[in-house]
């Protein structure tokens, strides 16, 4: 009936309820496609109901529509709204019309004569939504003209003269709550316009993320993997994870992600895709003649820039799970044990080397022993220096990115320096060594990922090192350089620069302040007899009142908030290390890891009870707990609009009881006075007889 249509009219600007996420295999809105061999290119290019080049729809009405028209007459609106004179006592009547007959409220009743006049003027229902969505200006008037239309019957895939649906146009115009409007009523989310464009390619130039998320949602899986990957007769798919990634359209790449995986039947066993993942940035998956082998995967994307939502998905986890067991975990603990090796022999001819009174001399068996771990370390050095070489002529600039590459290249030059500076007999030796060895060392956390809580360690350490540690030091340089100042100058006022060595200079001063830090005790005795006069006594209580007591303990709090935070996000840096350790071993070997991202790819594993299996490999199920905060998230999101709209239900529904309450009273008045009238009748007569 219309007066159950006009309920859902109320809806006001915002997003609508969102669907719930289509289960992986399902079919989406407008076709089951999932267990078909339709592809994008049967689709056919014409959408229903398309126009004539001769009765086209009229999108050149002088509309001007903005936020201030909300304020105006609402027979100016119409008159802007169509293009043409509108008589406002016609209008009131017409509305006055709608509120009696299906009790609304005078809003709704002049959306309802609106709508009806627009319907009028552009030939039927289907005309009057797509003129609505690609021409009104304001989103939260298009969502309730929108809901209207829909609920009397128009045609959400309706196309003008470039087949464009109101879905192309609502994306285009990055209108998301008409976008969800639209494909809850199932919009052919792949209708495609006379371009060949999808609304998905809209939202992807747009970059609007939410929006081409929720289109990707409601596409048939096997459309979207085709969209994504290429087939083998064609150069490149027509959309690329790496171009969601670059443009960082993150809910985007997991909808994507979630398209890789479909149920089998209503078992828990489930197909999942892997090909997207180990595609080349144009899309062309290993086997494609095309395959660009030097070109970076979506795994090394997502590794490298750290994205930990996307890493935590089923199917990137999967694939990690899959290619650490397969080749990147015996690989890497094989280059642990030789690191680990190598750091031994090394720190055998460290401390044999620095006893001996000649280095060059090898004349007893401790220095025979010497001489061989030094050659092992020295052609453990070259092979390193020779693989970063090799990968920084494979990477060029981008071999910079990696801290790691730093280390390793750092290291290996300067113990390959130890050997022609040791038999120059130069001294700068010592220094070159002992710099080389300590970077050597600090190799390690490269391989503090093969276990779960030394991994932890390792990004504690490395989180502190690289971000606690810099802010920290930032506010000490300048608070220490204040104090440099004002302390030398107070001394030189007071006579007292040559009272104690360590503050006898501006440099010595400085060096004073850090100690005083480090040490969290004064260096110097500033009181007594031997102690500074009052200023420079005052400046240095001030100075150890603010490190010894401020500064310190801001720091423990700050590093005891950096290991809670690690801690709860272990598994995720677990996670993104073995992704990163992987697309190493694929990138940068030169003979045993060559061909790995061919050799050992596989496009679909069926895998049973997969939220299992990835239990047995590591716990907690993270990408588990993600997916149902991402759920949460959207279900607040969608409670919040159903609960705006059953309070409006029920302010139409109390308003429209008040209007029954009153013609009820009407009523009872009216046949209350006509009793009276007729009792006075009857008394009149029963006077007369």
């Amino acid at each position: 009936m219309a007066a159950a249509a006009d309920e859902e009219s109320v809806v006001s600007s915002g997003l609508g309820s969102l669907m719930e996420r289509k289960d992986p295999g399902s079919g989406a809105r407008g076709g089951d496609y999932n267990n078909s061999n339709t592809s994008l290119n049967d689709i056919p290019l014409s959408p229903i109901g398309v126009e004539d080049e001769r009765s086209t729809v009229s999108f050149d009405s002088p509309l001007t529509l903005a936020a201030k028209t909300a304020q105006a007459q609402p027979t100016q609106f119409l008159a802007d709204f169509l293009g043409e004179e509108v008589n406002e006592d016609l209008f009131q009547k017409e509305v006055a019309q709608k509120t009696q007959v299906y009790m609304i409220g005078r809003q709704e009743a002049e959306t309802e004569v609106v709508i009806d006049r627009l319907t009028h003027k552009e030939g039927n229902k289907d005309k009057a939504l797509l003129y609505v969505v690609s021409e009104m200006i304001t989103e939260s008037k298009v969502q309730i003209f929108v809901n209207t239309l829909l609920h009397r019957g128009a045609h959400p895939s309706y196309c003008d003269k470039d087949w464009q649906t109101p879905l192309h146009h609502a994306v285009r115009r990055g209108f998301k709550g008409v976008v969800s409007k639209l494909l809850q009523h199932d919009a052919l989310p792949h209708a495609r316009d006379k371009k060949r464009r999808l609304p998905f390619h809209l939202a992807l130039e747009g970059r609007h993320d939410e929006i081409a998320s929720l289109l990707v949602k409601y596409t048939p899986n096997p459309m979207v993997r085709e969209l994504f990957v290429s087939p083998m007769n064609q150069d490149q798919a027509e959309c690329t994870l790496h171009d969601l990634l670059c443009k960082d359209m993150q809910q985007t790449a997991l909808s994507v992600l979630d398209c890789m995986v479909d149920r089998v039947g209503q078992t828990d066993h489930a197909r999942v895709y892997y090909h997207v993942l180990d595609a080349d940035d144009k899309g062309r998956p290993p086997p494609h003649p095309k395959f660009d082998n030097s070109s970076k995967s979506c795994l090394h994307m997502i590794s490298r820039e750290g994205y930990k939502d996307l890493v935590l998905h089923l199917v990137v986890r999967l694939l990690i799970r899959r290619k650490w067991k397969s080749f990147a975990r015996l690989r890497f603990q094989l280059n642990s044990f030789m690191f680990l090796f190598t750091l031994v022999c090394l720190t055998f001819a460290v401390v044999t080397g620095v006893t001996t009174s000649d280095p060059t001399v090898y004349d007893t068996p401790i220095q025979v022993a010497r001489a061989l771990f030094e050659m092992w370390s020295l052609g453990a050095a070259l092979v390193t220096f020779c693989l970063e070489l090799n990968q920084l002529r494979k990477h060029r600039l981008d071999y910079w990115r990696d801290p790691f590459n730093w280390i390793d290249l750092g290291s290996s030059s300067l113990l390959l320096a130890v050997c022609p500076l040791r038999f120059c007999e130069h001294m700068e030796q010592w220094p070159v060594f002992s710099m080389g060895y300590l970077l050597w060392t600090l190799r390690i956390f490269k391989y503090a990922a093969v276990f779960r809580q030394t991994g932890a360690y390792a990004q504690i350490l490395w989180r502190i090192i690289s971000h606690d540690f810099l802010q920290f030091t930032f506010v000490f340089f300048f608070i220490l350089l204040a104090f440099t100042g004002s302390f030398v100058l107070s001394l030189r006022g007071e006579n007292s620069l040559d009272l104690h060595s360590e503050t006898s200079s501006f440099w010595q001063v400085l060096f004073t302040g850090v100690r005083i830090l480090i040490e969290a005790e004064p260096v110097v005795d500033y009181t007594g007899d031997n102690g500074y006069k009052v200023m420079s006594c005052v400046l240095m209580v001030c100075f150890l009142f603010v490190c010894c007591v401020v500064l310190l303990n801001i720091l423990i709090a700050q590093l005891s908030d950096t290991y809670q935070h690690v801690q709860a996000h272990a598994q995720r840096g677990l996670e993104l290390n073995r992704a990163w350790i992987i697309t190493r071993v694929e990138r940068n070997s030169i003979f045993l890891g060559r061909g790995y991202r061919c050799t050992k790819y596989l496009e679909m594993e069926e895998i049973g009870e997969p939220a299992s299996v990835l239990e047995k490999w590591e716990s907690p199920i993270l990408n588990e707990i993600s997916k149902d905060v991402r759920t949460l998230s959207q279900s607040v999101e969608s409670t919040g609009m159903n609960l705006l709209t059953v309070t409006n239900r029920l302010s139409r529904q109390e308003y429209a009881l008040k209007r029954i309450q009153d013609q009820l009273e009407q009523l009872l008045a009216l046949q209350t006075s006509r009793s009276g009238v007729s009792d006075r009748h009857r008394k009149h007569g029963s006077l007369s007889s």
